[in-house]
């Protein structure tokens, strides 16, 4: 792995086929998979369930960890033009979600790595940056990275945040920080989780020839977003960019799907502290706009008895 690279990140933050059968019985046909426009209560449904199959779960009585300020993005990679279009995509994302447009002399809190030697490059920011990691204030373990490094994921990505109380810290006259702490209702607590960084790390030996645009959007969604990171695409009836890897990037979405851009929309839309119910039912409201016209990517694989 080139030496600019470390150099720049730390200056950045510090089927089988079938036979003929003879014998009686004649085997069951299997089951039969068409692609229909679901009405839409299966929409819902579909969405709905897709929602918790890619997304990390959080306890029902929690918020969602979002960014509630402008998204300050460096890219860094070997390749200066694709680097350009995965910023932008990664910025017409932060734009869908409302978040405002960075300051040019903003501090880094989104960053994006392309290299072709991760564990090198986890390596050391273990060793010598250890606030790109963060502690205990990081969503995901270090080993638990580590091991996905050790597994050749094409990629690995890790947030970390801050919980903040509503209504943060007033002054006295004295010039004591006190913490104003809002009562939680039915729909919302008292607090929220306030991203202060996201980093995305590809392994350019594995990407598989994926587009500038599918990266810009695979990361925007891990950037902004909280995806799982043991989801079964096979079960997942809705399209994603985040199937990418899963899929390949010949099959995958070209960018975000509907359901991302709804996703996107809805989680941002809903106040800061809103529970997981009321951002899910933000997102079905984002997904049904978003489907009103009946996109090519708002159909869906399901059963033929569901039709």
């Amino acid at each position: 792995m080139r030496a600019w690279t470390i150099i720049a990140i730390a200056g950045a933050v510090i089927a089988a086929p079938l036979h003929a059968q003879t014998a009686l019985p004649e085997p069951e046909p299997e089951p039969v998979t068409i692609e229909v426009r679901g009405k839409r209560q299966i929409d819902k449904a579909i969405v709905s369930n897709s929602i918790t199959a890619l997304t990390r779960r959080i306890k029902v009585l929690d918020a969602l960890p979002r960014f509630f300020q402008p998204l300050c993005l460096q890219v860094t990679g070997p390749d200066m033009d694709a680097s350009r279009v995965i910023a932008s995509r990664i910025m017409a994302a932060a734009d869908l979600a409302g978040l405002d447009p960075p300051k040019p002399d903003c501090q880094v809190n989104a960053l994006v790595v392309i290299v072709d030697e991760p564990e090198r490059l986890f390596d050391k920011l273990v060793q010598r940056h250890r606030p790109i990691l963060g502690g205990l204030d990081r969503d995901i373990h270090i080993r638990r990275l580590r091991d996905d490094l050790a597994a050749g994921k094409p990629a690995i990505a890790w947030s970390r945040t801050k919980v903040v109380a509503l209504g943060g810290l007033d002054y006295v006259e004295n010039g004591v920080p006190v913490l104003q702490k809002a009562r939680a209702t039915r729909l919302q607590g008292s607090v929220y989780h306030s991203k202060i960084l996201s980093v995305v790390v590809f392994d350019s030996t594995k990407l598989a020839g994926a587009a500038p645009a599918q990266l810009g959007d695979y990361a925007a969604m891990h950037l902004l977003a909280n995806p799982s990171r043991t989801t079964d695409f096979e079960t997942v009836s809705t399209r994603s960019i985040l199937s990418l890897f899963a899929d390949g990037p010949d099959l995958a979405p070209e960018g975000l799907t509907a359901f991302d851009r709804a996703y996107l929309e809805g989680a941002y839309e809903v106040g800061r502290n809103s529970w997981r119910g009321k951002v899910t039912r933000a997102v079905l409201a984002a997904y049904e706009e978003e489907c009103a016209d009946e996109k090519p990517d708002c159909q869906f694989l399901v059963p033929a008895q569901a039709e």
